[in-house]
């Protein structure tokens, strides 16, 4: 899903950036004017463009922080089933012992 966001930001700045050229170079206008009015779009889509990347950061960082929250309740879930696992095979160990030493007794 944000994979596709990505893209979707990314399809938005280069149509925005190729609208903007388009427009200044089709348009019939002096050199002076034309220079000014592509620096200004350039601060305007350079403007867009930070702004999208924060957004972006911004949700780089939250997925980072619930995927390490996933992660750690994935962990603890782990250690407390390896856990058990090692209870289960204890007891399994001290009833076969224990199965062991009575057939050795009537032995």
């Amino acid at each position: 899903m944000e994979e596709r966001n990505l893209k979707v930001a990314l399809a938005f700045l280069v149509g925005v950036i190729v609208g903007g050229a388009l427009t200044l170079f089709l348009t019939p206008i002096s050199g002076p004017e034309l220079r000014r009015k592509v620096k200004d779009e350039l601060e305007e889509v350079t403007q867009k463009v930070k702004e999208e990347a924060q957004n972006l950061k911004s949700k780089a960082e939250e997925l980072s922080a619930k995927a390490k929250e996933i992660i750690e309740v994935k962990k603890e879930a782990l250690k407390e089933a390896i856990e058990k696992s090692k209870e289960t095979i204890q007891e399994k160990k001290e009833e076969l012992a224990s199965k062991l030493f009575k057939k050795e007794e009537e032995a």
